[in-house]
């Protein structure tokens, strides 16, 4: 008798940013990013911890999110903290608004774009 397999989704693994993130993780971040997207899968972000983030990193993934719409790469949120929410909306980084409950951090006046 043969068993018959379930199928499973399997989700891709996540890139689980760090609660601290300035200009010197970004190299690291960047390397990661860069493989995750040169496998050409689904990336997946969770900025849920995020606890202090600077705008060298918020470019790494305003890039990210860039070149993988380029490159038509499903790039998602797991999660994303008040913080990190905040800091996208204050600089104006448009293309890091599609959070995971598709709000913009309390306080903007701007619309999920």
């Amino acid at each position: 008798m043969t068993k018959k397999k379930s199928p499973r989704t399997t989700q891709p693994p996540r890139i689980e940013l760090d609660a601290r993130l300035t200009i010197v993780q970004a190299a690291d971040l960047h390397r990661t990013l860069a493989a995750r997207l040169a496998s050409g899968g689904p990336v997946v972000v969770d900025g849920a911890r995020v606890e202090e983030i600077d705008t060298a990193i918020l470019q790494l993934l305003t890039s990210l999110w860039r070149t993988s719409r380029e490159r038509g790469i499903v790039c998602t949120w797991h999660g994303a903290s008040d913080i990190l929410r905040r800091t996208a909306t204050l600089l104006g980084v448009a293309e890091m608004r599609h959070f995971p409950d598709g709000e913009v951090a309390r306080g903007s006046r701007d619309a999920v774009g």
